[in-house]
């Protein structure tokens, strides 16, 4: 076998266990990846309570994202942008109304999942900038965070932690809208 032959085939194997690698990672049992097939459940939290607290319910999110300097050829940066619900940090009393507050955290994580497609977005525009560094991802994450706790205390204040049925799904059509207008910006696209 030449040496040309034999470069390419540890290549082929190294990308193969690099992404492997990558897919184990997105896969932590203490992160569920946010996907709009999938509704959370009780199990998904972590912590577990039946004496009720301020709320039902609290779900701790978490955007990140892993970038080099090297990412500014990229197409796209949809999958090096994640949303995650982060289980141990999560909780649920039990002896709530526990479909109301699935519902309530199903969509605060869906409107995550909005400023998750908007980051991703923000660095497709910016990619050139990223060549000089990740420094302008790490602003445009805390801009998009600001927005994002701003959007999550409208969403609160609006439909009383998502018991106002009406508010509720006015926000749940309103949600669905903007996810499907930032289609091109979803993790597996």
């Amino acid at each position: 076998m030449n040496n040309c032959i034999q470069i390419k085939i540890s290549l082929a194997l190294f990308a193969v266990f690099i992404l492997n690698t990558d897919c184990l990672a997105q896969q932590s049992d203490d992160r569920l990846l946010w996907n709009g097939n999938y509704q959370l459940t009780v199990s998904d939290f972590g912590i577990k309570t039946n004496s009720l607290e301020n709320s039902s319910s609290f779900a701790q999110f978490s955007l990140d994202y892993q970038l080099n300097g090297f990412d500014f050829m990229a197409r796209n940066f949809n999958k090096k942008v994640r949303n995650y619900l982060i289980r141990s940090a999560s909780w649920i009393d039990t002896s709530a109304n526990i479909p109301q507050s699935l519902r309530y955290q199903q969509t605060l994580f869906n409107i995550s999942e909005i400023y998750t497609r908007q980051f991703r977005k923000a660095l497709r525009e910016n990619r050139k900038k990223i060549i000089m560094g990740t420094q302008i991802a790490e602003e445009l994450n805390q801009n998009i965070m600001a927005e994002f706790s701003k959007r999550r205390m409208d969403y609160i204040r609006e439909t009383d932690y998502g018991k106002n049925e009406i508010k509720q799904k006015e926000w749940e059509a309103l949600i669905q809208k903007e996810i499907a207008a930032l289609n091109n910006f979803a993790f597996d696209r």
